[in-house]
């Protein structure tokens, strides 16, 4: 066995035995529980060097009790993951540990002249890491006004103890050294692990989308031209009206179909560089009025109302009427009828603003809870959530339509209440460059 599959085998059962009920329960990002252990692995070799040195080279008996037992909580910290889910309360209790030894330890080694103060830098460093930005900002705040009281004392004549021995100091002094290569060579080792991870879960996820894009390229698209075909033929053969009616709504809905993948199809292409998205003029009026026909039947069924307008100043402009249409007003307007009770309404406003085209499409349905919002152009966060009435949602059409509007160019925004916070509604808002 290799040593970095020992090494890696012994992580991974270490990391097992702590967060296993946090696995369980999946009440915590497991993000933080390998930072925590990996920063208590890092660390807790100079702790408990720091201890030892401190039991038997300084003269007096505090700086090695309060190693010992400041290196035992800093050590079995992780194992709070086992009883809560805490991430910044666990933080907390590691690094004040850390910094507690390392400040009695400094006290009776010079005081603000001992080298050991150096470590206190590294605490911001490793908060951050185990909690983000607010571990670092509490633990910056903290260690600066730990130095600033060490310095007012040294300043203020206040004469600090040195009971280490020359071996104790010629020790703790290559613990520095040797500690900071050490821990810098872990901090870039884990960055070039973590950046490879990243890299293949990159090309996972672009073989998948491949994989999916072949799907609509051959499994999807050939069954559906075939299907194209004999409604066409079904339509122009003998019918009588309810025949023929249904019969060409399940072609329009087929090639609606066919269109949707096109456009899928062709936004894998361009951003994988192989095609550019098709530009041409797009006219509102007939882009509105294609929706509203797409959309009728579900907006018939609950009962709907689709009130639109646009501004004679925004007769036409220039983007891909097909991705506008089906990806992203589509999904838009998907949601606004999933997500709106009967007999409400849907409304649709085009206008000018400077040198872009402003779209808002507003409704007064169940509206974004505050949890979510934060996340819903995620694509790796889809969610699955309940329509008015059944309807299911994927959690995909939003993802899809940030890109979409990303790829054009464009910018998107929005406002959302829940019956929790005032009149329910979601408003979402469109800007696209007219050229």
């Amino acid at each position: 066995m290799s040593l970095k599959k020992y090494v890696l085998d012994f992580y991974l059962s270490f990391y097992e035995l702590i967060a296993h009920k946090r696995i369980q329960k999946k009440d915590i990002s497991e993000r933080y529980i390998h930072a925590h252990l990996v920063s208590m692995l890092t660390t807790g070799v100079l702790m408990w060097s720091y201890a030892f040195v401190a039991c038997f080279t300084i003269s007096n008996p505090i700086p090695g009790i309060v190693g010992i037992i400041a290196s035992s909580i800093h050590l079995l910290s992780p194992f709070l993951y086992l009883r809560n889910n805490n991430y910044m309360f666990n933080t907390n209790v590691m690094i004040g540990a850390g910094i507690i030894h390392q400040m009695t330890f400094a006290y009776f080694t010079g005081g603000f002249d001992s080298n050991v103060l150096i470590w206190l830098g590294i605490l911001p460093m490793l908060a951050g890491v185990m909690a983000g930005r607010k571990g670092a900002t509490l633990w910056a705040i903290v260690t600066t006004l730990s130095i600033f009281v060490f310095m007012l004392l040294k300043l203020s004549g206040y004469k600090f103890p040195f009971m280490i021995s020359e071996m104790g100091l010629v020790v703790a002094q290559a613990l520095i050294l040797f500690g900071w290569v050490f821990i810098a060579s872990i901090v870039i080792w884990v960055h070039i692990f973590l950046v490879e991870q990243n890299a293949s879960m990159l090309e996972a996820a672009k073989q998948r989308t491949q994989n999916l894009v072949n799907v609509l390229s051959h499994d999807i698209s050939t069954p559906l031209s075939v299907i194209i075909v004999k409604l066409n033929q079904l339509v122009k053969s003998p019918l009588n009206e309810a025949q023929l009616s249904a019969t060409s709504k399940a072609l329009k809905a087929s090639e609606r179909v066919q269109e949707i993948t096109d456009s899928i199809k062709e936004l894998r292409l361009t951003e994988m560089g192989k095609k550019e998205i098709t530009y041409s003029e797009v006219i509102i009026r007939e882009l509105i009025l294609e929706l509203k026909d797409m959309f009728s039947e579900k907006l018939e069924h609950k009962n709907l109302k689709f009130h639109w307008s646009a501004g004679s100043e925004v007769y036409s402009f220039y983007s891909s009427k097909s991705l506008l249409l089906h990806q992203i007003l589509g999904n838009l307007l998907s949601n606004a009828v999933k997500f709106s009770e009967r007999d409400n309404e849907i409304r649709l406003r085009v206008s000018r603003v400077e040198n872009f085209i402003q779209f808002i499409i507003e409704d007064s349905g169940l509206g974004i809870p505050s949890d979510m919002r934060e996340t819903v152009f995620e694509a790796n966060l889809s969610r699955s959530s309940m329509g008015t009435d059944g309807e299911i949602g994927t959690g995909f059409g939003l993802p899809i339509v940030k890109g979409c509007v990303d790829r054009l160019g464009g910018k998107i925004s929005f406002e959302s209440r829940t019956a929790s916070e005032g009149p329910s509604g979601t408003r979402f808002k469109l800007l696209f460059p007219i050229s």
